[in-house]
């Protein structure tokens, strides 16, 4: 059985867990909105990556006799260039999607692991109550303690 300042104790304890899932709460809120912009830059990289592959094709596309002529070296060397960068581009995009599903990975186990928790706490709190009843109806019985008197029901 229990005494009283280990109830306490436990009470304190079980305060402690519910600021700590708060806290978590928040962070996890956090992360989620980071994500969310992430996700949005992205997608607009992403756009304009597909935009510049079309110029890009059109460009290819077209016969020398459209372009007035043969394309000069430095128009070759530029779109050598836009390639190289565009190529850098797709592979900075598969890094950031590798990243985001990693995390999004990591918030769900986050997730899971906070409910998990959240139920232990659950289940000591009414065990704590449930012991406190039963120290309470003990002490009665011992004569430790008097009946409170029963005053009118507070409103929830």
């Amino acid at each position: 059985m229990l005494s009283g300042s280990q109830v306490e104790e436990l009470e304190k304890a079980l305060r402690a867990l519910e600021a700590k899932v708060g806290e978590r709460e928040m962070a996890l809120a956090e992360a989620e909105t980071k994500l969310a912009e992430r996700d949005r830059a992205l997608a607009e990289t992403e756009a304009l990556l597909q935009a510049r592959e079309k110029v890009i094709d059109a460009m290819r596309k077209q016969p020398a006799a459209q372009a007035g002529a043969a394309i000069n070296p430095e128009e070759m060397a530029a779109l050598g260039k836009l390639k190289e960068e565009l190529d850098r581009q797709e592979a900075s995009m598969k890094e950031q999607r590798a990243a985001i599903k990693e995390r999004e990975e990591f918030l769900e186990q986050s997730e899971a692991s906070l409910f998990e928790k959240m139920q232990a706490q659950q289940e000591q709190e009414t065990e704590i109550e449930q012991q406190r009843e039963d120290l309470k109806r003990a002490m009665l019985k011992a004569g430790l303690i008097k009946e409170e008197p029963k005053g009118p029901m507070e409103k929830a």
